[in-house]
């Protein structure tokens, strides 16, 4: 009877174990939409997929006619989609997500340079690192941000009675 039952846990654990080998081997996919100006979805843009723990480019794909992407069969990790032009200059920035193996992460591009445009838009402002000029200025305003945070929340106690 012992033998039967060892048996038995032998192959229910192995089973356990190459269940959990075969999940962690299947991709998960990223989706999303590429949106544009206000906020309309962008067809027949480029999109790009990038780890962010190792700033590796993962693919690249076009978007459909409603502003769709996918990108399937990825490895689990932490992702970021950006919109790109011919020349690969990063013209929006999604938000970064967690695709789990085997399963879906969704996300959404804004690119401000699609849409209306005015003669006086059009090769204005500055570049930071290659960047548009809204994808700038939104690093500029989180790294401010992040330091007036760093600064509140290392100063000791202000009051001038202690």
């Amino acid at each position: 009877m012992r033998k039967i039952v060892s048996v038995g846990l032998i192959f229910v654990m192995t089973l356990a174990a190459a269940s959990s080998t075969l999940l962690a081997q299947s991709g998960g996919t990223m989706t999303g939409v590429a949106r544009g100006n206000h906020m309309q979805p962008v067809g027949r843009v480029n999109v790009q997929v990038r780890n962010v723990n190792t700033g590796a480019l993962v693919g690249t794909t076009v978007t459909t006619e409603a502003g769709t992407f996918a990108f399937p069969g990825l490895p689990a990790g932490n992702y970021i989609a950006e919109v790109v032009d011919a020349a690969g200059k990063v013209l929006g920035v999604g938000a970064p997500v967690s695709v789990p193996a085997g399963g879906t992460a969704t996300t959404s591009v804004i690119a401000l340079a699609f849409g209306p445009t005015t003669a006086a838009s059009i090769g204005s402002g500055f570049s930071f690192l290659g960047m548009g000029p809204v994808t700038s200025m939104t690093i500029l305003g989180a790294a401010a941000a992040a330091s007036v945070t760093a600064v509140v929340a290392t100063r000791p106690d202000a009051s001038p009675s202690r």
